[in-house]
């Protein structure tokens, strides 16, 4: 039976908090996955209520649930770090991603619908018309956004809320990989064409090519995964910068 889901739907509304809590998570959550603090920074909770104006209790709830999230690890009764980033780690996000997102790609292609059709080619058109960030910064949100939408409109119809929703942890796990290499290597630097992978996996999509799809959705986070891996080879010079 064809399957239609709303792909936008599934990603999370940009609507502002309705809570002190939430706004604290938003806007840690942020500032990790972009690498405004970098993998392994002490979050100490002084500091923190006096950045993000927050009372102890907020805060450590926020913490709580990125801690849930593989985003921050807590260190027994130390406190809060943010968590490190390894090259097992990369690895790791990239072989589940795959796992999950070619099975739920597969499944989508064959029971997808028109209007799954139609939410992909309006996320793409999206993507492709969007500037295309050089390196990280405000830039770089927009088109994150855009990308996000992209790649959960293609799993859209495997109907599995489960392996949409883990695959919306993994993109920000990811996301958080892809800042770590910007910091190094601006996309601009990159010996490879983004645009065109994207492209690629569009067309087989739609043509309902599964087997040409999958094989480009997976060239395409392997492809990511190899420059991250590179890029982590840099880690102290990432950190000077960063201080």
């Amino acid at each position: 039976m064809k399957r239609s889901v709303t792909a936008r739907n599934e990603v999370p509304a940009a609507g502002a908090p309705r809570t002190v809590t939430e706004a604290t998570y938003q806007r840690l959550r942020q500032d990790i996955i972009w690498g405004r603090l970098p993998p392994d920074t002490p979050l100490r909770s002084d500091e923190l209520r006096a950045a993000y104006a927050v009372g102890i209790s907020p805060l450590r709830e926020a913490l709580s649930r990125l801690v849930a999230e593989r985003l921050v690890t807590a260190i027994g009764q130390r406190g809060f770090r943010v968590a490190p980033l390894t090259p097992d780690d990369v690895m790791d996000v990239t072989e589940t991603r795959l796992v999950i997102e070619k099975h739920a790609l597969a499944r989508s292609i064959r029971d997808g619908d028109v209007a799954w059709e139609r939410e992909i080619v309006a996320s793409y058109h999206t993507l492709s018309h969007g500037p295309f960030p050089l390196g990280p910064g405000p830039a770089m949100e927009p088109w994150v956004n855009f990308h996000r939408q992209f790649h959960t409109a293609l799993i859209a119809a495997c109907g599995s809320r489960w392996q949409i929703e883990l695959a919306s942890q993994l993109f920000d796990q990811a996301e958080r990989h892809r800042a770590v290499r910007a910091k190094i290597v601006p996309e601009g630097k990159l010996k490879r064409d983004v645009a065109a992978e994207h492209q690629e996996i569009y067309e087989a999509t739609l043509a309902r090519n599964t087997k040409a799809a999958v094989a480009a959705l997976e060239r395409h986070y392997r492809t990511t995964a190899e420059h991250v891996l590179t890029a982590l080879q840099h880690v102290p010079k990432l950190k000077k910068k960063a201080h």
